[in-house]
């Protein structure tokens, strides 16, 4: 029991005795103690009402900035880019070739008839995979209807475009930049996402394995776009520049063909 409260009851009671006597009490100190007794009595909860009060209004606080911080990640790009649409803006560099030559600003022109295709390496790893050595990139991709069933394990590989091997029209591959399982899986922002894809530039070389083949291919251009612009690339891989918006960082490549010139027509 609190002392404060056992002084209450000790005052009470020989102010009690002193009434049954009919004794005069005997100091007006008593009745000043007991009054301010009960003031700090009062002054306690005022006090204990504050803290809480106090506690409540923090608490508040930070689930409304919690709350604004969510809001302005996921609805704040959607209307900035509504109101100013995207600007294309190209990658470029200030050298002039890479190990294949040509000029980065120039799309590369289709070599009809290339058919060009690697040998089989049995070290190689089952299954399809775009590796991009530069940023770490190692990842498996799929073909699906919908590509949300392949980003949650890798990348996605676009069924209406180019499959590894083909070269009459591009291989469309995408990837998470952000993604919704990298920040409890370990690897997955490292191997799996396409985070750093813009730090890629013109001579980064791309490798895609499939059925135990490797093609490799150079990046030779680049931009920032809500849409690709260049189809006459071997290989496009794209990701999300923001959360929430139309925005995508695009790589244009083309595939390295040791076996021919393969900048024919650039």
């Amino acid at each position: 029991m609190p002392d404060s409260l056992l002084s209450t009851i000790r005052i009470r009671q020989s102010y009690t005795r002193e009434l049954l006597l009919g004794v005069h009490l005997s100091t007006v100190s008593s009745i000043s103690i007991l009054k301010n007794l009960r003031r700090g009595a009062t002054n306690e909860s005022i006090s204990l009402l504050t803290k809480l009060s106090g506690k409540l209004a923090l608490i508040i606080t930070v689930f409304v900035i919690v709350g604004l911080t969510l809001s302005a990640i996921f609805f704040l790009p959607q209307i900035y880019y509504r109101i100013f649409p995207a600007q294309v803006v190209v990658t470029e560099t200030a050298q002039q070739g890479t190990v294949l030559g040509g000029d980065f600003t120039k799309p590369t022109a289709k070599s009809i008839g290339r058919q060009y295709e690697p040998p089989v390496d049995e070290s190689l790893p089952e299954g399809d995979w775009v590796i991009i050595p530069q940023i770490g990139v190692r990842t498996q991709f799929k073909a699906s209807s919908d590509p949300n069933e392949a980003l949650v394990e890798g990348a996605w590989l676009s069924p209406e475009y180019g499959r590894p091997g083909d070269t009459g029209v591009p291989i469309i591959i995408a990837a998470h930049r952000f993604g919704w399982q990298w920040w409890w899986q370990s690897d997955y922002g490292k191997y799996h996402s396409f985070y750093y894809l813009p730090d890629t530039l013109p001579g980064t070389q791309v490798e895609i394995i499939s059925g135990k083949r490797k093609w490799l291919y150079e990046i030779y251009a680049g931009e920032e776009n809500n849409e690709i612009s260049d189809y006459h690339a071997d290989l496009i891989l794209y990701t999300c520049k923001h959360i929430s918006s139309p925005i995508r960082f695009v790589r244009y490549a083309r595939l390295i063909d040791p076996t021919a010139n393969s900048q024919v027509g650039v």
